[in-house]
C-alpha cells in the first residue's frame, strides 16, 4: 500500500466596491478598540459629510458609540443606550469595534 500527499494553497476572496462612507449609521467600539473615538470622528468628519455623535458608555467592555446624528431625531440616546447594552455587549470584545446598520421604525398614531 502506497501513500501520497498532496500540498497546494487555495485563496478564496470577496470583492466589493469600496462604500462611501464606510460608516453608514453607528459604531460600537470596545473599551481597548485599537482606534480611539476622537482619531475615528476625525476621520468621518474628513470623509463624510454626515455629522456623528459620540456617545461615551460607562461600561467595563463597551468604551464609545458613534452614531449618525439624524438617528438620534428618532431615538432617544437612553433607548439606544439600553439596546446596545441589551443586545451587542454580548457580541464585542474590548478590543474591537462593531459597525452597525439600524433600521428605526417609528409608528405614529392620534386619538381625537
Amino acid at each position: 500500500m502506497s501513500l501520497s500527499s498532496e500540498s497546494g494553497s487555495y485563496i478564496s476572496a470577496r470583492i466589493s466596491e469600496y462604500k462611501m462612507p464606510p460608516l453608514k449609521d453607528m459604531l460600537v467600539m470596545g473599551k481597548d478598540a485599537p482606534i480611539g473615538c476622537i482619531a475615528m470622528k476625525r476621520a468621518l468628519d474628513l470623509l463624510v459629510k454626515t455629522p456623528y455623535e459620540h456617545i461615551e458608555v460607562e461600561d467595563d467592555v463597551i468604551g464609545d458609540i458613534l452614531i449618525r446624528q439624524s438617528l438620534l431625531r428618532r431615538i432617544s440616546k437612553e433607548q439606544l443606550m439600553d439596546f446596545v447594552l441589551t443586545h451587542t455587549k454580548s457580541l464585542l470584545g474590548s478590543d474591537e469595534v462593531l459597525h452597525i446598520e439600524l433600521n428605526i421604525d417609528v409608528h405614529l398614531s392620534r386619538i381625537k
